[in-house]
Parts: C-alpha cells; sequence; structure tokens
C-alpha cells in the first residue's frame, strides 16, 4: 500500500486543528491534515476571545467573518452573592469583583459553529491534503520521522505531528505522554438565553456552592448560559423542564435576571480539567486540548489554545529558517519554554477560583461562606486584580508574532 509523505501532519476535526491550518498555511509551512471521519454535530457552544487572540485572529483574516456574529465583554461582574436589578449598570458593586478596561472592549463572546465554518471555509481553499482515517492510527516514533498506519492500513509518514484531537487525545495515548487529571468532579450545562433587557456588554459570573454559573453577553439582550455544578446535581438539573430549569438559573442568579427566559434546546458535557505531563516529544506537539483542558470560567479555555498555535508557528518558522528538520528536539524545547508558565497560571487561577469560591468543591469546608465573600470585596481592592485582568487579556505571559500588534 502507497505510504503518503509530509513535513509536518496536523491530526483533528475541530476548531484547533482548523486554526492550526489556517496558522500554518499563514506562515508557509507546508502540511497535511489527517482527520477522523465527519460527524453530524453541531457545537452550540461560546468561546471568550480575549485580546491577543483577536489580534490572532485578525492577521488570519477570521476576525472578518466572525465579527458579525461576535459581542464585545466591556466587563465582568464577579460575586458569590446574588445580583440584584442594580447589576447591569452599577459600577461599584459590594461584595464583587468587577473586571474591565476603563471602556475598551476586554473580549468579545464568539459562537463557536461561526468561527470553526471562517476556519473551514479559508482551509477548503488550500490545495495541500486532507485524508480522513479508519479506525484507530498507529504510531511508530523514529528519531528521523513519524510513521502513522490506520485500520486499514494506509500509511503516512511525517517529520511532526501535531495532534489537536481533543482532552482525550488518542495520539497523545499511542505516544505514552500521561496527562494529569485536575477532576473537578463537575459537569457543565449549557444554553442560550434571553434577558429581556439591554446587558450593556457586561458578563456575570456568581461562585455557588456546587460552582459557577456564568452569562456571557450575546448581540445585546442575549446571553451563553455556562453553569458548572457538582454531577449528582447537574444530572437532576439537567431533566427538569424548561420551566422549572429556567426557575432554577433565575434562583441562582439572582432578582437582576427575573425576566430571564431559556431560548435554546440546553446540553450537557462532564469537566475533566488536566494537564499533560510533557508537551510533546520527538516528533510530535500536543496543541489545545491534547495538552491542557482547563475549567470553564467564563469560557477562556480557548485562549490557550490559540497561544498554542502562535507560539508552534513561531517555533516552525525558525527551524525552517536555521534549516532544521521539524522533528528537531530544539522546536519542543522551545514551544515548553515559551508556554508552560501561561498556561500553569490560568490552570491555576482557573482550579483556585473554583475551590476557594465554590466552597463545598473542597473535600474540607474550612473557610467560611462570610469570609469568602469579604475575601471578593478586598480582592476588588488589590494589586492582584490587576494582575489577574492582564493575564486574562493575553499575551503577557507568552508572546507571539500572530499574538503581537504586528505581524
Amino acid at each position: 500500500m502507497m505510504t503518503f509523505k509530509t513535513p509536518i501532519m496536523v491530526i483533528g476535526g475541530g476548531l484547533t486543528a482548523e486554526i492550526m491550518c489556517v496558522s500554518l498555511a499563514y506562515f508557509g509551512l507546508e502540511y497535511s491534515r489527517l482527520k477522523p471521519p465527519s460527524l453530524a454535530y453541531k457545537d452550540a457552544r461560546t468561546t471568550t476571545i480575549n485580546l491577543a487572540s483577536q489580534k490572532m485572529l485578525s492577521h488570519l483574516n477570521l476576525w472578518s467573518y466572525s465579527a458579525e456574529n461576535s459581542t464585545k465583554i466591556s466587563d465582568i461582574l464577579v460575586s458569590q452573592k446574588s445580583f440584584g436589578r442594580d447589576c447591569y449598570e452599577s459600577r461599584s458593586y459590594p461584595y464583587a469583583l468587577n473586571f474591565s478596561l476603563n471602556g475598551q472592549p476586554m473580549a468579545w463572546t464568539v459562537e463557536n459553529t461561526y468561527l470553526l465554518e471562517s476556519a473551514q471555509q479559508k482551509n477548503e481553499k488550500s490545495i495541500l491534503p486532507v485524508y480522513t482515517y479508519d479506525g484507530e492510527l498507529h504510531f511508530n516514533f523514529g528519531a528521523e520521522h513519524v510513521t502513522i498506519t490506520d485500520d486499514k492500513g494506509t500509511t503516512w509518514q511525517t517529520e511532526l505531528v501535531i495532534a489537536c484531537d481533543g482532552a482525550n487525545s488518542p495520539t497523545r495515548s499511542a505516544s505514552g505522554l500521561k496527562s494529569k487529571s485536575l477532576a473537578a468532579n463537575q459537569k457543565a450545562i449549557i444554553a442560550r438565553v434571553d434577558l429581556n433587557q439591554f446587558h450593556h456588554n457586561r458578563a456575570f459570573q456568581r461562585f455557588l456552592p456546587d460552582g459557577p454559573i456564568a452569562l456571557m453577553p450575546i448581540k445585546q439582550q442575549e446571553a451563553a448560559l455556562v453553569w458548572s455544578i457538582t454531577n449528582k446535581h447537574a444530572d437532576k438539573l439537567f431533566e427538569l423542564s424548561d420551566e422549572a430549569f429556567q426557575q432554577q438559573v433565575i434562583n441562582a442568579l439572582g432578582s437582576g435576571f427575573d425576566s430571564l427566559a431559556i431560548n435554546s434546546k440546553r446540553a450537557i458535557w462532564p469537566l475533566t480539567p488536566s494537564i499533560s505531563r510533557s508537551m510533546g516529544k520527538t516528533g510530535l506537539l500536543l496543541a489545545g486540548d491534547s495538552s491542557h483542558a482547563i475549567h470553564p470560567l467564563a469560557g477562556m479555555g480557548f485562549n490557550l489554545a490559540l497561544g498554542d498555535i502562535a507560539v508552534i508557528c513561531d517555533c516552525l518558522e525558525i527551524a525552517k529558517k536555521r534549516g532544521l528538520k521539524f522533528s528537531h528536539p530544539s522546536i519542543l524545547l522551545e514551544y515548553q519554554a515559551r508556554r508552560r508558565i501561561e498556561i500553569e497560571a490560568i490552570l491555576g487561577v482557573t482550579q483556585g477560583l473554583n475551590r476557594l469560591f465554590s466552597y463545598k468543591s473542597f473535600h474540607l469546608k474550612i473557610i467560611p461562606s462570610s469570609l469568602i465573600n469579604f475575601g471578593l470585596g478586598v480582592m476588588d481592592m488589590l494589586p492582584i486584580k490587576k494582575q489577574l485582568l492582564n493575564i486574562a487579556t493575553g499575551g503577557v505571559l507568552t508572546s507571539a508574532s500572530l499574538l503581537s500588534d504586528e505581524s
């Protein structure tokens, strides 16, 4: 059977793989794509694109597609107490954190489907090969190249595999790389809601005893709901009627959302935050959820995937200029060195906030609720708030040409 050869092989069928391919093409790097059989699945989720990621998508000419279907976020109000009727406009909210950039957009809510379609449209214009594999993939990692075979015996040979195949990455597992689970014992319920009033581009997040509930603004009066909650409670909520679930959401958020109405189907999935002990090996780089999956606090996780892509492209462009093979160990070393700090910082913040403020997630409940309320109010006045905001806007702990003002 014929063996197909390519310098770089991107494996995956989702959003990270699509944007990885767009980015490689942007840098003129030759690659092929290996994807599973297409699944009839519509991604109803949204993602929060921070400032650095918006620059990257603009450089890739993807923002022109998604701008019509994106909503700017001017500020995020984070509280452990319920939201009152003044929550949409009040600039000073007791016992709460208010993150903002003085009226400038700090992020955008983008629907995954639109961003995926934008990337797919660009990739469809490429003449570079796209292959579909059958069954499972089998890998032989050599010093110079990687040989990949599917269950039908089709074979591909490449200097470098870039795995963009999700948190349960078959490529990572087949390579023998380990992933450390940061199990939250939670599930996320998502839905689209009509606020029936203007949100003024404000996002909301409330920490409840069983996990956080968040609303990210969409258009003028809508929002994307993400409710992360313990497994047992999540299953019970998901089984409720639409009317009963809607009332539970209102109860969880507070009187400021009495007019809220659910206007979409709900979806639910388990949360499995994790981090790989290594971001690759000779001939393999892990990107996105295959390397690190974080808790969906404020929906910021995809920015880490975009950071991975930006740095990988920088590393590969440098290697190409130096005449190095894409399997050269210096590429992995540079990639890990440039990404570890931000990834571990974001993981630490999301895991820490979820455990601290959703205090029942602690096995030992040693922090009283009153102290946690007080802690949020104090944190709003401390320098750490500015540091958290800088990290969240991106481009601070990671530098890459695609994340900069000029590329």
